[in-house]
């Protein structure tokens, strides 16, 4: 059966030949053959480009699962929760079906070097190349995590004053009578420090550099033996202690009273002889023979004055006996005789009595026998001793030593012990160092940005050259208050107090006389923490017996911690030669980890870095509670921005306490974190941990 025509021939061989032989109609068979490439080009972009983007989306996945299941490894262990944990961060990033994807899969895995390695597929529909035979794509990605810390000096300062004794919930704060709480919060400190370092452990290649140290900080901080071990040349010579001296009166001197012949021998020529007689006329012979005198032997007759040489010294009570030997001294030697003649009787009887006397030249040995006028303690003066120019603590020669013969260089060896004229009386007693400082030389401000000239105190890179820059060391037992708990009668600024006219300002019951001369006497507080340490390829066990005998005392400083945190991890400064370079030649990342479970509450009656603020005056001026408190809060302000100048990246944790302003402005912006409990705050030692281990991709 023939096919019906289409066309009309008429239309067919005429249309056709006409088209045909039209040159201008050549466009439209062109146009019409453009079509199929043009299609493929457009349809190739459109899937290429939904390609890309499902295949950059996909990657994006497969790393955060990977990121996010690395970070959740304390080991290098991968377990199960940590798949589980990287396949839900693919899933938030990736969703089924997202761009039509089919046949998604996803897979996460570890090896045993800790690096988590994972895997997504899909399929992905055309849309326009289908008709070009194309139905779908595969996609594939692949991804790698691995936490690989650089070189990095991480100092923790953590606080230890008595309130980490209690619990974070206790809302009493305190000290809790300077015993542990069963959940105290040093307890959670020493584990979280060990969270920390086992987390970077876990992430540190062998190339690297990973160095830690640690200032414990309270009312001071020990970095003394650091100090001197290093360089005895930054200990002061001389230093200013609020102490006490004493005073004493005797002239100590002593007076001759006696001489007594101990020996005399040797006797040389006899070179005259001397009769002495005596003549009494009528008595008889018995009574004569009684007026005999007694003989002797050794009478000298010179002064003693040649003092040989002195053979031994004794005293007893305040008598001394010196024995000398004096050679050919005048000797006598006198022999008594008595004679009676009765011949004449009566009246005319004589008795004769005397002494034949022989002197001749001998050595002779003889006490000198002196009594000392005794010098006596009479009271003691408290005030300012200035070892470099002490007060007068003696009113006699004889007298015992006193400040003057204090050494403070003594301390800088191996002993660390110095003798000190504040025992019974005066006396000299041993005291020990153990470790604290007073800072440089500062001057009491209450506004430090910028920092003023004249405190050198806040140089962090000081290295000391004069008495001014020296650091002093604080010394348990030497320091003494100017006070008494009786009361003044009279108006605030006169009065009379034990009889004495008073003309300053009393506070309190500090009691001046008009001379200068204080009266009563107080100790202060003291408490000095653990020993810092400096920059060290720690163990964890050296570290871990370390945090262990961490103790919480006294009153919270944030100032001197942060100081010396910034001058401990420096790479200029006092330490520069040792923290400037690694030995791999690469950067060298430096951190600070501070820790506080309170705000600044700085205690003028303190023996502290700055001495005992309510007499000292060195960072109040006036040395009352309030701008004591205030000098140090602005110091702390001061210390974090010299951390950060230094490029110190500054973390900040406040431990069962509020994350105060003063706390926030101190931390590296985005690095202040609060901690609420002990788990808490492990957990944020840890997450400081992984980012300054810097997670990162590692495919």
């Amino acid at each position: 059966m023939p096919q019906p025509e289409l066309l009309p021939r008429d239309f067919q061989g005429g249309f056709l030949k006409a088209l045909r032989e039209d040159a201008r109609a050549n466009t439209i068979v062109i146009g019409a053959a453009a079509m199929v490439p043009l299609l493929a080009m457009v349809g190739g972009a459109v899937d290429a480009s939904r390609f890309y983007m499902a295949e950059t989306r996909m990657q994006a996945a497969c790393d955060a699962g990977a990121l996010a299941a690395r970070r959740a490894m304390d080991s290098k262990v991968f377990k199960t929760q940590h798949r589980t944990l990287g396949q839900n961060f693919y899933d938030q990033n990736f969703t089924d079906g997202m761009f039509g994807i089919e046949d998604g899969t996803r897979s996460f895995s570890g090896t045993d070097d800790g690096i988590v390695v994972g895997k997504a597929t899909g399929n992905l529909p055309t849309s326009l190349m289908g008709i070009f035979g194309y139905d779908d794509f595969a996609i594939s990605v692949d991804c790698e995590a691995d936490i690989n810390i650089s070189n990095s000096d991480i100092m923790f300062v953590v606080d230890v004053t008595g309130s980490m004794n209690c619990a974070p919930n206790n809302p009493n704060g305190g000290n809790c009578n300077n015993t542990e709480a069963a959940d105290a919060k040093i307890k959670a400190l020493r584990s979280a420090v060990m969270t920390f370092y086992d987390t970077v452990k876990t992430s540190t290649s062998d190339q690297a550099q990973v160095r830690y140290g640690m200032v414990p900080y309270a009312s001071n901080v020990n970095v003394g033996y650091a100090l001197a071990d290093a360089n005895p040349n930054w200990m002061a010579r001389n230093a200013e202690f609020q102490s006490r001296w004493a005073t004493y009166s005797g002239t100590g001197l002593y007076e001759e009273v006696g001489t007594q012949v101990t020996d005399i021998r040797n006797e040389r020529n006899e070179f005259e002889v001397e009769v002495i007689e005596e003549v009494t006329k009528g008595i008889g012979k018995n009574k004569c023979k009684k007026l005999e005198p007694d003989s002797f032997d050794g009478d000298i007759q010179t002064a003693l004055g040649t003092h040989q040489g002195l053979n031994f010294e004794r005293n007893q009570g305040n008598f001394r006996y010196s024995n000398y030997t004096d050679n050919n001294e005048t000797v006598r030697r006198g022999e008594s005789f008595w004679d009676w003649d009765k011949n004449g009787g009566g009246k005319n009887r004589t008795c004769t009595v005397g002494w034949t006397i022989y002197e001749y030249r001998a050595d002779i040995d003889f006490e000198i026998i002196e009594e000392q006028d005794p010098i006596v303690f009479d009271e003691w003066v408290y005030g300012k001793v200035d070892t470099a120019t002490p007060p007068v603590g003696t009113t006699a020669p004889g007298a015992p030593a006193g400040w003057e013969a204090v050494d403070l260089t003594q301390l800088y060896d191996s002993t660390r012990t110095l003798q000190v004229p504040v025992g019974t009386n005066g006396a000299m007693t041993n005291l020990t160092w153990d470790g604290c400082i007073e800072e440089a030389d500062t001057i009491a401000s209450q506004t430090w940005d910028p920092i003023p000239t004249g405190a050198i105190d806040m140089n962090v890179n000081l290295v000391p050259s004069t008495e001014a820059e020296r650091w002093r060391p604080v010394i348990n037992n030497i320091a003494w208050e100017r006070r008494d708990g009786d009361t003044i009668t009279g108006t605030a600024n006169t009065g009379t107090w034990r009889g004495v006219a008073v003309t300053r300002d009393v506070r309190d019951s500090e009691r001046e006389n008009t001379n200068g001369t204080i009266i009563g006497q107080a100790r202060p507080s003291y408490s000095c923490p653990k020993a810092a340490f400096r920059l060290t390829d720690i163990t964890r066990t050296n570290l871990q017996s370390y945090v262990n005998s961490l103790q919480a005392r006294s009153n919270t400083y944030h100032d001197i911690g942060m100081l010396w945190g910034a001058r401990f991890v420096s790479e200029n400064g006092i330490f520069g030669p040792t923290n400037a370079t690694a030995p791999n030649g690469d950067a060298i990342a430096r951190h600070i980890v501070f820790m506080t479970d309170g705000i600044l509450a700085a205690n003028r009656e303190v023996y502290g870095t700055y001495g005992v603020e309510r007499w000292s005056r060195r960072v109040s001026g006036d040395g009352e509670g309030g701008t004591t408190t205030s000098g140090h809060r602005e110091r702390f302000q001061a210390a974090c921005r010299l951390a950060r100048q230094e490029n110190i990246s500054v973390w900040v944790v406040a431990f069962g306490t509020a994350l105060s302003q003063n706390l926030i402005d101190c931390a590296t912006p985005g690095r202040a974190f609060v901690a609420t409990s002990s788990q808490d705050l492990s957990n944020k030692f840890k997450e400081i941990a992984q980012r300054i281990a810097a997670l990162r991709l590692t495919k």
